[in-house]
């Protein structure tokens, strides 16, 4: 069957309606359609962008467009002195009825390329609704102190401001944290000791890939914070849970029902959900347990600047001798959520 010509694929119209494509993408489309069906054989010869416009009423602009578009992705070739064609060289992708559903089988995807629908995903909340989690007061003065310094930031940055960085985070905000954590929650800690992730969820990715091998037992709050024991559990692991008291997490629990777990995931400063601190007691007897069987300690140091009453908590990890613990922070309430920083 020969290949239909240009004059038998004009059977169709532009769509002029409001919100429809730019012309010049119709047109692209039209064209690559008629040569990926093989309604366009390979070398047909395309009319020059001025009939092409004339016939359809366009300003010459857009189909200009249109074919440095199908230039460009080797749809279509040049040929000097002659006007442009069909490309010759992609015969695969010109056969008749390429591209249609079922016409190729795809390979399926592996288990762990799945959707993920157990994934536990954060809460998205939206408004000033009573217990709304996740949300900053933003007034008129914070809204012209966040303007100001971004400002202030943008007319600073240089070359080396916006090219590659290194991947830990940027050395001087490194430093920053540093001597923060070192004042405020008395983390034993240098610069580079520091790796700025994008949240505590990554921070909490990056310990379980250096750490841990899938198979590997972990004790997880019981109750704790959902997003990191379904976490554990899709990177292979199996989260024992340990009860929780008035004084925090259940060493003795945990030791006698999972002796071998390789890692604990705590909350110290402000156990999730029920909000007690770690007792003293506990905190060394952690330490000693982490200490004896040569496990870590991935301490998750939400909401650590926030108390009803007195100084807040030291980290655990300040008291850490046997470099045990894994301190994981976060600025998503010192000051927004949106900004997607945390430090392991």
């Amino acid at each position: 069957m020969r290949s239909r010509g240009w004059a038998d694929l004009h059977a169709w119209e532009l769509d002029r309606s409001a919100g429809a494509p730019p012309f010049f993408r119709q047109v692209y489309t039209q064209v690559r359609t008629a040569i990926l069906s093989g309604a366009l054989g390979l070398g047909t010869k395309l009319p020059s962008t001025r009939a092409m416009a004339t016939q359809l009423g366009l300003a010459r602009a857009s189909v200009v467009a249109a074919y440095e578009q199908l230039l460009a992705e080797g749809y279509a070739e040049p040929r000097a002195g002659s006007g442009t064609y069909v490309a010759s060289d992609f015969t695969e992708f010109a056969k008749p009825g390429h591209g249609r559903r079922g016409g190729r089988s795809g390979r399926p995807l592996p288990d762990l390329a799945g959707p993920g629908t157990t994934f536990e995903r954060a809460p998205m909340k939206y408004g000033h609704l009573p217990f709304n989690t996740g949300r900053t007061l933003v007034d008129a003065r914070t809204n012209e102190n966040w303007r100001r310094l971004t400002h202030r930031a943008v007319r600073s940055l240089g070359v080396d401001d916006l090219g590659y960085t290194d991947p830990c985070g940027l050395i001087e905000l490194r430093r920053q944290i540093a001597e923060y954590l070192r004042a405020a929650r008395a983390v034993r800690c240098e610069p580079e000791q520091v790796v700025v992730t994008a949240g505590t969820q990554q921070a909490i990715d990056i310990a379980v890939r250096v750490i841990l091998t899938p198979g590997d037992t972990v004790w997880v709050e019981d109750p704790g914070y959902p997003l990191t024991h379904e976490q554990l559990r899709l990177s292979g692991l199996l989260p024992l849970p340990v009860p929780v008291d008035e004084q925090g997490i259940i060493v003795e629990s945990g030791a006698r029902s999972g002796p071998n777990a390789r890692a604990v995931f705590v909350t110290p400063s402000h156990q999730f959900p029920t909000g007690v601190p770690l007792s003293m007691g506990r905190r060394l007897d952690l330490l000693a347990w982490a200490r004896e069987s040569g496990a870590y300690i991935v301490e998750d140091d939400y909401t650590s600047e926030f108390r009803y009453s007195g100084p807040p908590l030291a980290s655990l990890q300040g008291l850490d001798e046997d470099a045990r613990v894994i301190y994981v922070g976060t600025l998503n309430k010192a000051l927004f959520p949106g900004l997607r920083l945390a430090t392991p």
